[in-house]
């Protein structure tokens, strides 16, 4: 089975630059900006970072520069899985030919 870019356990995910670890499941983050803990794993940590208000509340202290690079990889992630989504249901059309 192949690697998931965003498991626990892949500490190359541009999120883990910017938490001090507190779990060992990395389902919890203490925000180096804010100081808050973040539960939910390394997705929720990021909407944080990013500001998006989605499941959490934004954090109020990162810096902008972080802010946008961490937006800027959400919206990239949504690209991907929006473009795999449209990849399958074409896929799924030619099935019924």
């Amino acid at each position: 089975m192949a690697s998931r870019k965003n498991s626990s356990h892949n500490r190359l995910n541009v999120g883990w630059q910017h938490d001090i670890n507190i779990d060992k499941n990395f389902r919890k983050f203490h925000c180096k900006y804010c100081q808050k803990i973040i539960s939910g794993g390394i997705f929720h940590f990021k909407h944080h970072l990013a500001c998006t208000s989605k499941d959490f509340e934004p954090c109020q202290q990162v810096l902008e520069n972080v802010k946008h690079m961490i937006l800027g990889v959400l919206v990239k992630n949504l690209e991907v899985t929006e473009n795999k989504r449209k990849a399958h249901q074409y896929i799924g059309k030619d099935d019924d030919d």
